[in-house]
C-alpha cells in the first residue's frame, strides 16, 4: 500500500473518531452540567507547524492528534498542539466545573478553555 494511501485511510479514521465522540457521548462523559451536547463542525485536517487560516480545532492527518490553529504576532496561522486534550462540545459563555473541564469546543469548532475565575467557557485557549 502506497504511504499516500495509509496517510489518507489514517485521516478518514482521525476525522472519523473525531466526529463520531461527541455524538455517542464519550467524548463529554466529565461534564460538570448534564444535557445533550449539539455535534461540533467538522474537524479541519492539517499537519503540525501548517498554516492555518481558521481559528478551529483541527486534526493532524498523519498521527491523529488534535490541533488548534494559533495566531502568531504577525497574524498568521499555524496548527499546533492542543496543551491538553479538547473533550466534548460547549457553547461559549456556558457553566463548567474547573476541577473537571479543561478544553472543549463550541458547536462551531472553536477550542475554548474553561476559566477558573468565572467557571464558564470561554476563548483564549
Amino acid at each position: 500500500m502506497s504511504t499516500n494511501r495509509i496517510t489518507a485511510t489514517i485521516r478518514a479514521a482521525a476525522v472519523a473518531a473525531l466526529i463520531a465522540l461527541p455524538a455517542l457521548g464519550l467524548a463529554g462523559a466529565a461534564v460538570a452540567h448534564p444535557g445533550p451536547h449539539p455535534p461540533a463542525a467538522d474537524p479541519i485536517v492539517g499537519s503540525e507547524g501548517g498554516g492555518c487560516s481558521e481559528n478551529r480545532v483541527g486534526v493532524d492527518g498523519d498521527t491523529g492528534e488534535q490541533l488548534s490553529c494559533r495566531r502568531g504576532p504577525d497574524g498568521a496561522g499555524a496548527w499546533s498542539g492542543t496543551n491538553g486534550r479538547i473533550v466534548g462540545v460547549h457553547e461559549f459563555g456556558s457553566p463548567c466545573d474547573p476541577a473537571l473541564d479543561e478544553r472543549s469546543q463550541t458547536p462551531e469548532g472553536r477550542e475554548i478553555m474553561c476559566t477558573p475565575a468565572d467557571h464558564q467557557w470561554q476563548y483564549g485557549a
